[in-house]
């Protein structure tokens, strides 16, 4: 591996990087340099690009960025999981960031395999493709799913790594050299260094997402529906819509948004009964079970594909242990006792650290201990902590949706929104009118915190809204690990180029074309 630039070493090395300890492993091993050639390999190579995914969107993936921002507090006796994201002591040989980039980066390798085996394989060989000619040949929506797919596999991978990775978007700067991702577009495993790509600005990072999604809407016929394992138009629509809002680009962040509320598919999950379905629930296990919020569900049917255990680090692992993270009394305070989420998304834990401190505190129970998937898989250990990753859900396009009426002025139009998913999570809400866009923004920024809270997208909304990091005051002080400036009253000033991740140093290492972002 020390010689592989991390773009190629899944299908150079023959496995998808992971983390050691902090992340699932992927379940199956990369295909071979050998083009696919018949329906059944399309098929498997699907099922692996899949695997992949799912690899990237749950553990690390969702709270490395959270537990790097304002909403978390470590506790005295933790295990120093992502403790260094928390000081903001992290560098560029800091592990979390090659999880994420090799992840990502073999997400992209899978799909160049998959398109490129798409454009080579002879679709004339009538033993393998029969009645091509007429369209009636059963093993064609096979290989034009695994090529939609890889499309939008594609497209989600290198928006994450624009997420993490870049600058937030601005039109004034988006054209620099280096601003955007390193990629390629073709399946091209090398040991030369002379061959792999530098990065492209971030203008032409945005149009290759965009790009990917028009083609993936070419093949991809899987009609949306609540709680889709599969990719779906919905979920090409529902990703255009957050990059849009990333971009800046609020009319068509708005519209896509719109596409889904309006197409009567998801609905809100409706108070706490409808949360605790929602989150405590699966499809799998429970008959279609979370109800109609969510847009994409990657589920797990098998013990191969348990997803990581994203709440491991809220929660504590035995009787007597303390939890890595507990939420700060600002976040707890974003609630009130009449917010459904309360009760839900929190529980209340009496916890005492090696310190001698003790005390009673709001924990984060979204992704419950010993639930669905810990109970279907009789009591599996690796399934502790676990939730199947809910990829995108209805209440994130509200919020979208709300956001960028704001930004075109849109007041009305943005609260009602806002009013409409506040609605179905604090009891007996009163829907409110707003004239400045100010006060507006500041309702709907608590509100994105409140509803992805631990969703890992804390770090890209204070990007985007050209805001700092403040730590929120501890629940209570002296439970929390060395307060002072690096911990507790951390104050990260707006613009600061460490809310921009540092490439991987073995990346920069290897492939010379790469430049590191500033402060690294």
């Amino acid at each position: 591996m020390k010689n592989k630039y991390l773009l190629m070493i899944g299908l150079a090395a023959g496995t998808l990087l992971a983390s050691c300890d902090m992340d699932k492993e992927p379940y199956d091993s990369l295909p071979s340099e050998t083009a696919l050639q018949t329906p059944h390999n399309f098929s498997s190579a699907r099922v692996g690009l899949y695997s992949a995914l799912k690899a990237s969107t749950a553990g690390t993936f969702y709270n490395a960025p959270e537990i790097q921002c304002d909403g978390f507090n470590a506790v005295t006796g933790f295990s120093n999981t992502l403790g260094d994201m928390y000081r903001w002591t992290f560098d560029s040989q800091t592990t979390t960031f090659e999880t994420v980039y090799g992840n990502y980066q073999a997400i992209i390798s899978r799909a160049n395999y998959i398109i490129d085996s798409y454009n080579k394989t002879k679709f004339s060989n009538k033993n393998l493709f029969p009645d091509e000619a007429t369209k009636q040949n059963p093993g064609m929506p096979v290989v034009k799913a695994a090529k939609g797919d890889a499309f939008f596999s594609r497209a989600y991978a290198i928006f994450g790594l624009a997420q993490y990775f870049c600058a937030n978007y601005d039109e004034a700067t988006a054209n620099q050299e280096n601003s955007g991702v390193s990629y390629t577009t073709k399946y091209a495993p090398s040991d030369d260094p002379s061959t792999y790509p530098g990065r492209y600005t971030l203008a032409q990072t945005y149009q290759q997402i965009y790009d990917d999604l028009d083609s993936a809407a070419v093949y991809v016929t899987n009609k949306g529906k609540a709680n889709n394992p599969l990719i779906s138009v919905d979920a090409i629509t529902a990703l255009r819509a957050r990059v849009a809002l990333a971009q800046g680009d609020y009319e068509k962040a708005g519209d896509e948004a719109e596409l889904l509320i309006n197409s009567g598919t998801y609905s809100l999950a409706n108070g706490a009964e409808g949360l605790q379905y929602l989150w405590w629930t699966s499809s799998t296990w429970q008959n279609g079970g979370g109800g109609k919020e969510t847009i994409l569900l990657f589920n797990c049917t098998s013990l191969e594909e348990l997803p990581a255990q994203t709440g491991i680090r809220y929660l504590p692992y035995s009787t007597g242990a303390v939890p890595d993270y507990i939420p700060t009394q600002e976040v707890v305070d974003l609630f009130s006792d009449k917010d459904y989420r309360k009760d839900v998304y929190f529980d209340k834990l009496s916890i005492s650290t090696t310190t001698g401190s003790a005390g009673t505190v709001y924990v984060l129970n979204k992704y419950e201990d010993k639930g669905i998937l810990y109970q279907a898989f009789s009591g599996t250990e690796g399934a502790r902590f676990a939730v199947e990753p809910r990829v995108f859900r209805i209440a994130e396009m509200y919020l979208i949706a709300a956001e960028a009426y704001a930004q075109q002025g849109d007041l009305e139009t943005a609260a009602g929104y806002l009013n409409d998913l506040k609605k179905k999570r604090i009891q007996g809400y009163t829907a409110q009118n707003y004239s400045d866009k100010e006060i507006f923004m500041t309702a709907l920024k608590e509100e994105r915190q409140r509803e992805m809270l631990a969703e890992g997208t804390r770090l890209f909304d204070l990007k985007r809204w050209h805001m700092g990091i403040k730590r929120g005051t501890p629940q209570q002080r002296d439970l929390c690990l060395l307060p002072g400036t690096q911990t507790t009253d951390l104050n990260v000033p707006a613009g600061s180029n460490r809310m921009v991740w540092p490439i991987p140093k073995h990346e920069i290492d290897v492939n010379k074309k790469v430049k590191q972002n500033p402060g690294y």
